[in-house]
């Protein structure tokens, strides 16, 4: 940041050492420098590529469009597919679903746009179909230029009017650390039998309105109480989604002896509403589901 400032730059596009990642920061209005997070790219992505592809496609059929997500990056993509008409999938964890998935969507003849994890991992377009850190700079870098000099709009403005139009989503991801691997085990045998020999109907005062299991098959959204998402038996993954539309995600680390959460609410009203909301339901899930102080956990210690 020092020497963005000392180049007069507003934006900064930095890769991890195997140049795969992508993180941003960029200055707001008052000059101050603001960290975006994996899902506030993936917003920035999502809005050049429809862009793009509606400029170039003006009696295109959108249906025949896709982008994805893993399933425990934001849900904003979703909601953007409801209202434009492009198809959404969400995947499993780790780039190579999601790679696998934008595949299948161009043998089945669809054009896959994007795709993207929340641990700022980002694909565009099918000239490749794994994360790439350096494409996506570039690409990340023509759209904030595009945007400064037709519009006269920043990242930032860009990342707010897509809220704005599609609803704000507000998230929260940690984790606790555990002793004993055995303790995971554990926690996800109590959620899944603790309540009455099966799963919670509510967390607090919050009503759960379906659940998904990938280490059982399980997701009561659908008729035949089946997973869409592939099943795997040696990794705990339970997703409750909520009556207010919250979502949440527990699973085990699989390397480490940690459980992470992943917590997202979501309003049209304003940021701040669903950043409430998240922090109440946040505070339900930990008590109620996670139980550090029953497990004897440690939480994340903060940078």
């Amino acid at each position: 940041m020092e020497t963005a400032d000392a180049n007069d730059s507003t934006l900064i596009l930095a890769n991890d050492p195997d140049a795969d990642r992508l993180a941003v920061a960029c200055k707001d209005r008052d000059g101050k420098w603001v960290i975006l997070t994996g899902n506030e790219i993936a917003a920035v992505f999502a809005d050049w590529v429809w862009l793009q592809w509606k400029s170039k496609n003006p009696h295109g059929d959108p249906s025949k469009c896709a982008m994805i997500a893993s399933t425990v990056s934001s849900k904003h993509l979703q909601a953007m597919a409801k209202r434009e008409g492009f198809q959404f999938f969400d995947t499993l964890t780790g780039f190579k679903w999601i790679g696998n998935k934008a595949i299948e969507v161009t043998n089945d003849g669809m054009e896959f746009l994007f795709g993207y994890e929340v641990e700022i991992g980002f694909l565009v377009g099918s000239t490749s179909f794994d994360k790439d850190g350096i494409r996506t700079a570039a690409i990340f870098a023509e759209a904030a230029n595009y945007w400064l000099r037709t519009t006269g709009e920043s990242v930032l403005d860009r990342v707010n009017e897509f809220y704005k139009k599609y609803g704000y989503f507000k998230m929260t991801n940690s984790y606790f650390i555990y002793n004993d691997m055995s303790i995971g085990d554990q926690i996800f045998h109590h959620i899944c039998t603790g309540y009455n020999g099966t799963y919670p109907t509510h967390c607090g005062e919050f009503v759960v309105k379906s659940i998904r299991n990938i280490s059982t098959n399980y997701d009561s959204s659908y008729p035949d109480m089946k997973s869409r998402l592939p099943l795997v038996t040696d990794a705990h993954m339970i997703t409750f989604t909520f009556t207010n539309g919250v979502t949440v995600t527990l699973r085990n680390s699989g390397t480490e002896p940690k459980l992470k959460y992943y917590i997202e609410a979501n309003s049209d009203q304003s940021p701040e509403e669903a950043h409430q909301l998240m922090e109440k339901v946040t505070q339900s899930v930990i008590e109620e589901f996670i139980r550090p102080t029953h497990y004897g956990l440690v939480a994340r210690k903060l940078d």
